[in-house]
């Protein structure tokens, strides 16, 4: 009996020493990795200079307050930028062009109602013409403009001369709704720099499926451009309105008129103006002629 006590403890003793050496196994925990600094959405330029939200949420652009026959002229514009930069939609431009002739009374009193409006004469109207422009022009949103502008065009030409007025605020909202999009991301970006900055190692949240299907990257045409801002019966005709024009809207009196015959009607003469090498330049002669009362119909070059 004694021997076996002896020999008991003894493992006890052995089992002990065995579990206070035994070693457990380190567990290495890796370093936080950076996650890739933020980029701006749909190929933008950082430090692009996108309004800031109101405290409302809502951005202010250039369309904020128009009602009647002012937002009928934004319309207009709207669907004048898209004429010139949604190549690959033949029904919007064949839409935009029915709606022009087939409105030109009420689009007269739009652009009067326009005019009006702003202080500081011709050139004032000229360049809030030119900021209009560029507004609905803005490469990010374009893809998702051209859609809804394709959209409208198919909508407006149905619609009554003496209803515009009151269909256009409507309208309008829709086809600057991919802008304020765009500027919903860029807002988003901002912000997700920002804390990445204080904090490299956090993840941003997701943008929404909504705001990643409204900043697809437009594809560039490579075409070159110029307009025509009318069609008048005889040369004479057509000088004279060039020289209107340029009183309407100094600023195109930096471009050079040609003079060109309709195929079929030599005594009815079109006035156009280019040619612009890019589409910006086409933006830039369209709303310098919108700012005159002169239709801008965009044409390929031959």
């Amino acid at each position: 009996m004694r021997g076996g006590c002896v020999w008991g403890m003894l493992l006890l003793v052995v089992l002990a020493g065995c579990t206070r050496h035994t070693k457990k196994p380190s567990v290495t925990t890796p370093p936080p990795v950076a996650v890739p600094e933020p980029r701006p959405p749909a190929g933008a330029a950082s430090g692009l200079a996108v309004p800031e939200p109101g405290a409302d949420g809502r951005f202010t652009t250039i369309n904020s307050g128009v009602d009647g026959q002012e937002a009928l002229w934004h319309v207009r514009s709207a669907l004048n930028v898209a004429a010139l930069a949604c190549r690959d939609d033949p029904v919007l431009l064949k839409n935009y062009n029915a709606f022009l002739k087939q409105r030109k009374s009420v689009l007269a009193a739009a652009y009067r109602e326009e005019r009006a409006g702003q202080e500081g004469g011709a050139t004032a109207l000229d360049r809030h013409m030119t900021q209009l422009y560029n507004f609905f022009a803005q490469p990010p949103a374009q893809a998702v403009f051209c859609r809804v502008a394709g959209e409208e065009a198919a909508r407006i030409v149905e619609v009554k001369p003496a209803d515009l007025p009151d269909y256009a605020p409507d309208a309008l909202q829709r086809l600057e709704a991919p802008i304020l999009a765009f500027y919903g991301a860029y807002d988003r970006y901002r912000h997700d720099l920002a804390a990445w900055r204080a904090n490299p190692h956090a993840v941003p949240a997701a943008p929404e499926k909504a705001e990643q299907a409204a900043l697809a990257s437009p594809t560039p045409t490579g075409e070159s451009w110029h307009i025509q801002i009318g069609a008048f019966t005889g040369k004479d005709a057509a000088k004279a309105a060039w020289k209107q024009a340029q009183q309407r809207a100094p600023s195109l009196a930096a471009y050079s008129p040609h003079y060109e015959p309709v195929p079929g009607r030599p005594n009815l003469i079109r006035v156009q103006l280019g040619a612009a090498d890019d589409r910006a330049g086409a933006l830039k002669l369209c709303a310098a002629a919108a700012a005159g009362g002169f239709d801008c119909i965009p044409l390929p070059h031959r």
